[in-house]
């Protein structure tokens, strides 16, 4: 009998620990397009990265640069435990100079969102309107090192990246791949040009007469200097027309107006082991109120790195 008992404790303790040496290769074969990155330094066969290791409790994290441009990347990931002992891992990684930032999971996201998941669970009102054919929000996170509690943050697309949206205005990822059109002359340039010429403006009215595409009413000294700075032959050549300038206008205020109907920016939730999904605990983070022309100085436009 005493060899029968001892011999199921040794099973057990094999067991354990067979799947916490399997969680933690599935928590290392995830960072591995950041970890794959960092480079031999000091050639003494170790690669120069930082990291968070605590995958015993199903938490890792890789971060750090290489000589090149000073290019970075960081990588998190946790793993959510439920009631059949098997595990979801959620992950968020960025890649600095590309633009990239990505959430990600071994199951669909959907799945494992709360039902319904969408922007209308950031507002007190019923619908939010967009007319935006662009994805404006990427769902960032906070994964935790211990428990489960995670925040998920709307954070803006940095204006010019521009991602097509499928059934949603949340995107759970980007990158500043997305040019309109070839060479240097990107589309994502163009737009970041827009910030310069609003910080030259003289008259306030200007944004609203380029929105309504009522250019002659553009104050005299704006028009000559988005005549010779920003659109025409004379200009740096980022913008053919003032046509051109008011569409790439609109796309940013649109993002705007959805911006606007916001009650929060950021939901807390609880992981349900009984489901496998997460629920939402408590909402936070009001949006800061701000006109059209604060919202294009105050937030991030895409600009090279290297």
């Amino acid at each position: 009998m005493r060899t029968f008992i001892c011999l199921l404790g040794f099973i057990c303790c094999l067991s354990s620990y067979s799947q916490s040496n399997s969680l933690s290769e599935q928590l290392w074969e995830r960072v591995q397009n950041c970890y794959s990155l960092f480079e031999d330094v000091n050639e003494d066969g170790v690669p120069e990265y930082n990291k968070i290791d605590d995958v015993k409790n199903g938490y890792l994290k890789v971060f750090g640069d290489w000589p090149t441009c000073g290019c970075s990347c960081n990588s998190t990931v946790g793993a959510y435990k439920d009631v059949k002992g098997s595990y979801t891992l959620l992950q968020k990684e960025e890649f600095l100079c590309e633009w990239k930032k990505e959430i990600s999971s071994n199951k669909e996201l959907n799945k494992i969102l709360p039902e319904n998941f969408g922007i209308h669970l950031f507002s007190n009102k019923e619908e939010i309107h967009s007319n935006s054919e662009y994805a404006i929000f990427f769902l960032d996170i906070d994964i935790p090192r211990t428990g489960t509690e995670t925040k998920f943050t709307l954070r803006l697309i940095p204006f010019g990246i521009l991602k097509k949206q499928s059934n949603s205005i949340i995107t759970y990822g980007y990158s500043q791949e997305n040019p309109e059109k070839d060479g240097w002359n990107s589309q994502v340039e163009l737009i970041s040009e827009i910030k310069y010429m609003v910080t030259k403006m003289v008259d306030q009215n200007t944004i609203s007469f380029l929105l309504k595409k009522e250019y002659d009413s553009i104050n005299i000294d704006d028009k000559k200097h988005i005549e010779q700075k920003i659109i025409g032959q004379d200009s740096w050549g980022y913008f053919k027309s003032f046509d051109e300038l008011a569409e790439k206008l609109i796309i940013l205020k649109n993002a705007y107006d959805v911006y606007a109907q916001l009650d929060f920016m950021s939901v807390l939730m609880r992981w349900d082991k009984e489901k496998g999904r997460f629920q939402i605990k408590s909402k936070s983070d009001k949006p800061k109120n701000m006109s059209f022309k604060e919202f294009l100085l105050e937030n991030v436009f895409w600009e090279p790195i290297c």
